[in-house]
């Protein structure tokens, strides 16, 4: 039986994501919640009009469902997780879930009261071929051994100057939530939290890719680990192109360096070296242009995760997100930041210990 689940939010982005949920293998929607009521006769062609609400708690006192999948507008995310999850429902919502840490305590601390329910922030860029296949090599210590270093780049063009103006475009640091996450989700899935990020983001401009002068263009962190290993990352979405493709400029292209080997992904092409040899050399599916397929594979781990109550999935989100905010706050103080003293302050070991 499929899960039944409220669609929150119904902008242009949203809706496309209704639309390739409609025969979702895992969800079905049975309610459409948007603060604006004009929308119920905007899209009456899509959905049952009866069936349009413009609030969480609202659908719920009508209609039964166990979710929410929420793409409304990021500065209203973490309060319409919370208004989720205090009607007893699973919930999923696009990145960022909250956009500082006094946001996410109030998230945490609900989260908490609700042990039996899943809390997932989106990341759409891990469950590809490419992806799966990076993670599980990482994750091989017979293959790849401890890991010992990495870089991952991330290089693209991506004009925002014609979108709609949103809180993190002026805000020193939030690069991180809004273009680094892509990457640093994935890597949070495969080595899990460090124990130091110090960061930098910085100004563009370069006014010829279409930009204004905002705070979000490039980020640059180095991560410590707790056995002394160390990852690096630079992320630039002001460039003059995309020279991996679309695509995979989301992805990143990553080296990591082990004890019993290397591995290099460009895109969906993984190749694996160890004593001066090309061991494994593979060619997978990555990111999809749209990311229509990507959305629906996410979709399907979060409902997979549901009923067979595996929480995996919420604490790799939840811990990607004190990554981003860490990169946040380092880049905003200029100071080294410690994970664990994060993680404390929010309570986080109440929910993924």
């Amino acid at each position: 039986m499929k899960i039944k689940y409220a669609h929150v939010g119904l902008g242009n982005f949203s809706l496309q994501r209704l639309k390739i949920n409609l025969d979702h293998e895992i969800f079905t929607p049975v309610a459409y919640i948007d603060i604006n009521p004009k929308k119920k006769k905007e899209i009456s062609d899509l959905i049952n009009e009866k069936n349009f609400f413009t609030s969480i708690t609202e659908a719920k006192k009508h209609i039964d469902f166990d979710a929410c999948i929420i793409h409304a507008s990021a500065d209203v995310h973490c309060e319409l997780v919370i208004e989720s999850l205090q009607n007893n429902l699973h919930t999923f919502c696009v990145k960022p879930i909250a956009f500082d840490i006094e946001e996410f305590k109030k998230i945490i601390k609900i989260k908490i009261s609700k042990p039996n329910l899943l809390l997932v922030q989106g990341q759409n860029n891990q469950w590809n071929e490419a992806s799966i296949k990076m993670r599980s090599i990482i994750k091989d210590e017979a293959l790849f051994g401890e890991f010992l270093n990495g870089h991952c780049l991330m290089w693209g063009m991506q004009d925002l100057s014609a979108l709609k103006k949103n809180p993190d475009i002026d805000k020193d640091g939030m690069f991180f939530h809004s273009m680094g996450c892509h990457q640093l989700s994935q890597l949070v899935s495969c080595l899990g939290l460090p124990k130091y990020v110090t960061s930098i983001s910085q100004r563009n401009f370069v006014y010829d890719t279409g930009y204004r002068n905002i705070r979000t263009s490039y980020g640059n962190c180095l991560l410590e680990y707790h056995d002394g290993s160390v990852f690096s990352y630079v992320g630039n979405r002001g460039g003059h192109g995309n020279p991996f493709g679309f695509a995979s400029r989301w992805s990143g292209n990553w080296i990591f360096h082990g004890t019993k080997s290397d591995l290099i992904r460009n895109g969906g092409r993984i190749t694996v070296y160890s004593k001066g040899k090309i061991i494994r050399d593979l060619f997978l599916k990555d990111l999809d242009d749209g990311l229509y397929e990507d959305d629906k594979q996410q979709l399907r781990e979060f409902g997979l995760s549901i009923k067979n109550k595996t929480p995996k999935i919420q604490k790799n989100s939840l811990e990607t997100w004190l990554l981003m905010e860490a990169c946040n706050i380092s880049s905003r103080e200029n100071q080294k930041i410690n994970l664990n003293q994060i993680k404390q302050e929010v309570d986080m070991d109440k929910i993924i210990a």
